[in-house]
């Protein structure tokens, strides 16, 4: 008895429906595989975090600087000629510089616009929390000691920031409204990041990332929240 074979119609129709089948899980699968990255983004964040609540607890309650032009106590050494192992966090978490720990799994150092050397991290802190020089900065002030800063679980210390604007170890998010620099990523949420060439509302409303508070614990929100006084403003009450 001679076996049936698939008629050239039959295979097509077979291969339309696998094909249509990929078409529906694929983003369903991306989802779920930058979900993953999300976590992991987080857990590096929450990691940092906690270093930064060691130093504090090391340092009198005050923060390390921001990591605009070279200092001492800068929280992150990237400029050129400086040995990362001796950055004042890295004691806290096994004594070297872990380049994974610094930069978020989904963040693709050669899509950024500056080429500047030692740029491979993602993680910027605020400056207003962390001192921008020794002088102090903003306001001619020192920055405040976290026993000084009102309902510091509200208060981001830290964001995954979009790699269209990583242009130091620093977060300036009032800056934004005049140089559109310094925008929390949203690599997370939309798989793109939208910090340039749109509209003030657009961007702002384009969507979320990964933020670590000055109590040192970890949360995903929204652009415009971490661009609002109540969220980066240490001294708002």
């Amino acid at each position: 008895m001679r076996r049936r074979a698939f008629t050239l119609v039959e295979l097509l129709v077979v291969i339309g429906i696998i094909a249509l089948l990929i078409a529906i899980l694929m983003p369903a699968l991306s989802r779920a595989r930058e979900q993953t990255q999300r976590v992991n983004c987080m857990s590096n964040m929450r990691q940092l975090g906690l270093a930064m609540m060691m130093y504090v607890g090391d340092n009198k309650g005050t923060f390390p600087f921001a990591a605009v032009s070279p200092l001492p106590e800068d929280w992150i050494y990237w400029h050129a000629g400086r040995n990362r192992d001796e950055a004042p966090l890295v004691k806290y978490h096994g004594g070297r510089y872990n380049e994974k720990l610094y930069r978020c799994p989904s963040d693709v150092v050669e899509n950024r616009r500056t080429t500047t050397p030692g740029l491979d991290f993602s993680y910027t802190v605020n400056w207003n929390i962390c001192c921008y020089t020794g002088r102090g900065y903003p306001a001619n002030i020192y920055p405040p000691r976290i026993s000084n800063i009102p309902n510091s679980s509200q208060k981001i210390l830290m964001i995954d920031e979009s790699w269209e604007t990583i242009d130091d170890g620093c977060w300036a998010p009032e800056n934004w409204f005049q140089d559109t620099q310094n925008m929390l990523s949203i690599r997370h949420d939309k798989q793109a990041e939208k910090a340039k060439n749109l509209s003030q509302q657009d961007v702002l409303r384009a969507g979320r990332g990964n933020v670590v508070f000055a109590d040192g614990h970890a949360d995903f929100i929204g652009r415009k929240e971490a661009l609002s006084p109540d969220f980066y403003d240490p001294y708002k009450k």
